[in-house]
């Protein structure tokens, strides 16, 4: 009887006391874990740090764009008396003639023109330049940077009051120089529709400006195409 009063006080006791409610051995309880604390940085990893971020290479800066080259002197290629532009079998372009007067890159000083159709000009893969003619002419007058040129001057005999040699003559001068001197382009071409070309070149242009002029002395000047070339 003892016994058992002496059990039973040992299992009250044990319930008081908080037990598991189970007479045998209670689980122990799950600790609750906790996020760890922020580590602050030391002064010495701050210092690997900006170590670090100076050490970086630094980008290498872009290459300046190099500078465009100038643009090319203009070359000059006019067909003579032409209203319209044409394209010779060459696959060259020649402008149409046109009048001189400020504002203009260049031009004829007076004259008339002609078209005198389809000829069979000889020897040449132009004919249309030679089929064209500007007579009677002042100067032509060109625009241009100071530097040296060839000059091309193409005459061709069409007209058909011309028949033999010595019915037209007259003399050419490029900035003010005398370049031909008597031209009778029916004798030194050896007759009517044979294509004479005459070329200059070191042309000095000094003022920004090239004239060619023409002076008469039987018949009036005439002239057919003009190139004008940057050396």
């Amino acid at each position: 009887m003892i016994a058992k009063l002496f059990a039973v006080s040992c299992v009250t006791m044990a319930l008081m006391m908080g037990g598991c409610g189970e007479p045998t051995a209670c689980e122990p309880k799950t600790p609750q874990v906790t996020e760890a604390p922020e580590v602050a940085e030391t002064p010495a990893a701050a210092e690997a740090t900006k170590a670090a971020e100076a050490s970086k290479v630094p980008e290498a800066p872009k290459p300046a764009q190099a500078p465009m080259a100038p643009a090319a002197r203009t070359a000059f290629r006019i067909n003579c008396g032409d209203t319209e532009s044409y394209t010779d079998g060459a696959g060259n372009t020649w402008a149409a003639d046109q009048d001189w007067y400020a504002g203009r890159t260049w031009g004829v000083d007076g004259g008339m023109t002609s078209d005198r159709g389809h000829l069979g000009i000889n020897g040449t893969d132009a004919p249309r330049v030679y089929e064209m003619e500007r007579y009677s002419m002042y100067a032509y007058k060109f625009t241009l940077p100071d530097g040296k040129y060839t000059v091309r001057l193409h005459f061709c005999e069409t007209y058909e009051g011309i028949m033999a040699a010595g019915e037209r003559v007259f003399s050419v001068n490029i900035q003010g120089k005398e370049v031909l001197k008597d031209l009778d382009v029916f004798k030194e071409a050896g007759g009517p529709l044979n294509p004479l070309v005459k070329e200059f070149k070191g042309v000095s242009v000094e003022n920004g400006q090239l004239v060619i002029g023409f002076t008469p002395s039987i018949e009036n000047p005439e002239i057919n195409g003009i190139e004008i070339t940057p050396e």
